[in-house]
């Protein structure tokens, strides 16, 4: 993990983002600095969007383009690598938590190996038996 390394955002990160969490928003204003790189795979938009109900323009003022944020399409080369990733989840643990999807963690994790990429979760367990960076969303960024 170096430190050119993107911070990519979970869909339970991005529901601490729309609460104002500090840390979250001190990677948000560090991204809009060019501080960090950080990327929001489009599956953990929609679990997230789930919990938060949030209109469209409110997403988009988020997320805005002049913040430096890297959307992560799920094109056909990416849901193929996820839902192989996802397959163990779905095969032996049909039931999960709300913001842990297997489609969804799945697509964070072929971003985080993929980009050499730092995880931001509040669930860290979503993640066990990888080998990628996590950081939990009370980590401070140093910005």
């Amino acid at each position: 993990m170096s430190a050119e390394s993107p911070l990519i955002l979970d869909a339970s990160a991005l529901v601490e983002l729309f609460q104002g969490h500090p840390v979250l928003m001190r990677i948000m204003e560090g991204a809009g600095f060019g501080d960090f790189t950080m990327a929001v795979p489009t599956n953990a938009v929609l679990e997230a969007q789930v919990v938060l109900r949030a209109t469209p323009s409110i997403w988009n003022q988020v997320l805005s383009p002049h913040r430096t944020i890297v959307e992560l399409p799920l094109d056909l080369q990416a849901a193929i690598e996820a839902g192989d990733l996802a397959r163990p989840r779905l095969e032996h643990h049909p039931m999960h938590r709300v913001l842990i999807g297997p489609p969804m963690v799945a697509q964070v994790l072929r971003e985080a190996l993929g980009m050499n990429g730092m995880i931001v979760t509040a669930i860290p367990e979503a993640y066990g038996g990888h080998d990628v960076a996590i950081k939990l969303v009370d980590w401070d960024p140093g910005v």
